[in-house]
């Protein structure tokens, strides 16, 4: 029998839940740090981290992948197990829909755990704006919500997220301001949602649009077009994450820094690593302690932790040791650090 909170399902539905661990177990809290699921399901990986929960095994739409033996199910907000553990894999709902793994293939299911996009792809990422990517023997293409092809799976691979928290996980090719990067044979360029190529395969390297430039790599070095594939800022980088709040970290001698939409440097190279900007806040490493940086630039939360990720929804998730807490804009522990 799960736990269940003192809240409503109608107010659950409508929260936004954090992952979080304490003695070993998964609970939820709300953006305020109170429990919402009280902590109970064990951590069967043995890798696992709250970074990467917040993304992929987060609440959406109400409902959040948990594991159970070993087999994946949902839950709602109140604790309560509303899709039985069956599947082998399971993401976060994304518009109705969340990919599932059964018998090794991957399909989707609707918040009433009824199939809808039958197990037939070796890989597919999360629906956005109706559409999602998927796999199939060995070349990406993607599919509408009720299954059929959009664009036939035809690329080798694709583009699909700026640099982030969880830049260890494949991004999955979802649109971006009306692009997808996606690479033929051994260069990239741009397609449309009809999956014609309007930007032609012709970098070395591409990242998503994120306001109105892309991130592109010609030979060892990184730059950015503007949306008709026309160089905007030369490439000069040795690597890039994508624009947010008008910045762009970019990597330079070793070190990161901040550039702005001309290719100047707004925080000249002084990190040891550094996250885009998300919130207005941006993850920076000095030394070796995390931090964030607000949009002018300059240290809003001093570096302290071991390890940090993006805000979102007012929270950002850091590691100090071996314990993960949440923390808001200001450098307060909304939740203090457990394990």
């Amino acid at each position: 029998m799960f736990a269940q909170s003192e809240i409503t399902a109608q107010e659950a539905a409508l929260s936004v839940l954090f992952p979080v661990l304490q003695n070993g177990r998964i609970g939820y809290i709300d953006n305020i740090g109170q429990l919402v699921v009280p902590p109970q399901f064990n951590v069967t990986d043995v890798n696992f981290r709250v970074l990467s929960a917040v993304t992929l095994r987060a609440f959406r739409e109400g409902l959040a992948p948990v594991k159970i033996a070993d087999r994946w199910g949902y839950m709602d907000a109140t604790g309560a197990l509303i899709i039985p553990e069956q599947f082998e894999e399971a993401s976060a709902f994304h518009a109705g829909l969340a990919a599932v793994k059964i018998a090794g293939q991957w399909g989707a299911i609707d918040t009433s755990g009824n199939i809808i996009v039958n197990p037939q792809f070796d890989e597919m990422g999360g629906f956005s704006d109706g559409i999602a990517s998927v796999r199939k023997n060995g070349k990406w293409g993607y599919i509408t919500a009720s299954g059929e092809y959009l664009v036939r799976p035809q690329f080798e691979e694709l583009s699909g997220g700026r640099w982030t928290s969880i830049n260890s996980q494949p991004a999955h090719g979802h649109f971006s301001e009306g692009f997808a990067g996606a690479r033929v044979g051994e260069k990239w360029g741009y397609i449309d949602r009809t999956g014609r190529f309007v930007i032609i395969p012709q970098f070395d390297g591409a990242h998503s649009f994120y306001q109105g430039m892309a991130a592109v790599k010609i030979g060892d070095k990184w730059g950015f077009i503007d949306d008709t594939g026309t160089l905007a800022i030369n490439p000069q980088f040795d690597d890039v994450g994508g624009f947010g709040c008008e910045r762009a970290p970019a990597k330079s001698m070793d070190l990161w820094g901040f550039i702005d939409g001309f290719g100047s440097w707004a925080a000249n190279p002084q990190f040891e690593d550094a996250y885009s900007f998300y919130e207005e806040m941006a993850a920076v490493r000095s030394g070796d302690k995390w931090g964030y940086v607000d949009a002018t630039c300059r240290f809003a939360i001093t570096p302290q932790f071991d390890e940090a990720g993006d805000f979102a929804s007012g929270l950002a998730p850091v590691r100090v040791r071996d314990q993960w807490g949440y923390i808001n804009p200001q450098g307060m522990y909304i939740w203090n650090p457990t394990v």
